[in-house]
């Protein structure tokens, strides 16, 4: 995010006596009394274009003081109790708010701004008691410039993601981040089932823009210039690598096209986004993981369901603790019914059944267990479908370096279904059973229609089963949060533009691939157990 050698957190006054060959000095709290000279030093370092960073009781603390006051501006407010408090962006087109989420909340006591300096741009507000507050602000000081915010005072704020993000881009707009961006010109290669969903993320993307689509089906193309009119359209990919003012691409291919295109791509210079899965075998992914290193190019994959709001749900109660350390997981989906005859059902395009639904299962139950896989088993049976190439069913079963065990189940042939998730903890379980909605209408006739959704098209009920001492059982029904818009295309522009850690780095995406590729080799095996570490 930033070079640590030239930020300072300053956790003592006398600190201020060192503040040469520095950027920034951030404050993220009160660190006690100042003197004169420690004000004479932060105000000189300000002036002659350091970056200053200042949150939680920071302000509250040193607004009174002759020289720190005047870098902070005419300021002052009044403290609010400790309880739940929502910030809200009030200018979206700054560069420490822009794609941020627009609001969020916290808990904590507060010092509230009523005033602040005629200079200063506000960039957060929250309201209490029908009055907007300023919770945080930026000006300018000689050749430096200031952030400020009163959020922070609590752990819990500072470990929030959105005030994470808002204390390091404050870091990086004082440290001199240019204040207005050119949007990063995006083309689509490959406008299938999932290229409206790019489209329309791009398009609402600030600092992404969609220049061009690719296609070999001009059928789909029409589509795209009906919905997209600005955006061009062409049937040959030299287009876009001969075209030095793409910079970016989405390649939403065949999976057995992901790395041979991706490679291309890297190679001319454009930053890559792959469709799931990243690719084929192990090796692919280092080659491209290489190249994309070797170009200074951002590589990474659009796992789009790390966002579902149920594997979201249970990532939250894992990390509240509130079951305690999973140690088994079952993941299932599937039913009976024949599978398509498009590429997805053909082994040697697909990858095979592992790589279909097991990019994103996989990927799931490898974030909820981080520790290194260290054995691999895969089962597949071909049994009914025999008309496709893809298995009817496949298993993989996985070991942990801590003991912890996972499995996840992709099924064309099971008439009855087990749950979505089946997840035992040291002090509780979590069970995600499937719904069955359908959705009415009516015919002209005033006929009630009824179509009934594949269970995969609802999500599924989660229920949390808590012990508490003496065997006594209490279960509770997960919430499931509202699922965040075009997550992982902002993440892509604020790592492009502000050089933001991405959401879904190569290196994870690899770990998945190779995982994948070690439970086909078993199933080929008979079910052999293949020994990993990753």
């Amino acid at each position: 995010m930033h070079d640590i050698d030239t930020v300072l957190v300053i956790s003592s006054p006398d600190q201020l006596y060192r503040l040469d060959n520095l950027q920034v000095v951030v404050f993220t709290h009160a660190v006690g009394s100042l003197n004169k000279e420690h004000e004479i030093a932060l105000s000189a370092f300000v002036e002659r274009g350091g970056g200053l960073v200042c949150s939680g009781d920071t302000i509250e603390a040193y607004h009174d003081y002759a020289i720190f006051g005047e870098l902070l501006g005419e300021v002052y407010g009044a403290c609010v109790p400790r309880c739940e408090l929502i910030a809200r962006v009030a200018r979206e087109d700054h560069y420490i708010t822009c794609r941020a989420d627009p609001s969020f909340a916290v808990v904590e006591e507060m010092y509230l701004l009523d005033h602040v300096p005629a200079d200063a741009e506000v960039l957060w507000r929250l309201s209490w008691r029908y009055t907007s507050h300023v919770l945080a602000y930026t000006r300018t000081y000689g050749r430096g410039r200031i952030f400020c915010t009163t959020l922070g005072t609590a752990e819990e704020t500072c470990r929030h993601p959105v005030f994470a993000q808002m204390l390091e881009r404050a870091i990086r707009y004082v440290a001199g981040a240019p204040t207005e961006e050119q949007p990063v010109r995006m083309a689509l290669l490959g406008y299938g089932a999932i290229g409206l969903e790019h489209a329309t993320a791009i398009t609402s993307t600030p600092g992404l823009t969609l220049s061009l689509v690719c296609d070999r089906d001009e059928r789909r193309l029409r589509c795209v210039s009906e919905a997209f009119p600005d955006v061009s359209t062409c049937t040959d990919m030299a287009r876009i690598l001969d075209d030095p003012g793409i910079e970016a691409v989405i390649i939403s291919t065949p999976p057995n096209t992901h790395a041979p295109l991706a490679m291309q791509m890297l190679q001319a210079g454009k930053h890559v986004v792959t469709e799931k899965p990243f690719c084929l075998t192990t090796a692919e992914a280092d080659a491209m993981i290489e190249l994309a290193a070797e170009k200074q190019r951002t590589l990474t994959i659009y796992q789009c369901r790390r966002w579902d709001p149920d594997y979201l749900a249970i990532q939250h109660a894992l990390q509240q603790n509130l079951l305690g350390p999973a140690f088994h997981i079952e993941t299932f989906i599937g039913s009976y019914a024949h599978p398509c005859d498009y590429w997805h059902s053909h082994e040697p395009i697909s990858g095979g059944v592992f790589y279909d639904w097991g990019s994103h299962y996989l990927d799931w139950i490898l974030n909820l267990v981080p520790d290194p896989v260290v054995s691999v088993r895969g089962v597949e049976h071909k049994r009914v479908w025999h008309d496709v190439t893809n298995a009817d069913q496949s298993s993989v079963y996985l070991r942990f370096a801590g003991g912890q065990e996972a499995s996840f189940i992709h099924s064309d042939i099971a008439a009855a279904l087990k749950p979505k998730w089946y997840i035992l903890c040291e002090r509780g379980a979590i069970v995600g059973q499937w719904r069955y909605e359908s959705v009415k209408s009516r015919r002209w006739s005033g006929d009630l229609i009824e179509e009934r959704l594949a269970p995969s098209e609802a999500l599924p009920t989660l229920t949390a089963f808590i012990r508490h001492t003496g065997d006594a059982i209490h279960e509770q029904q997960l919430a499931l949060p509202p699922m965040p818009q075009y997550v992982f295309h902002r993440n892509l522009a604020n790592h492009l533009h502000q050089g933001e850690a991405l959401a879904i780095p190569p290196e994870t995406a690899r770990r998945n691939i190779m995982v994948m590729e070690a439970a086909k080799r078993s199933a080929e095996r008979g079910g052999e157990t293949i020994s990993l570490h990753c």
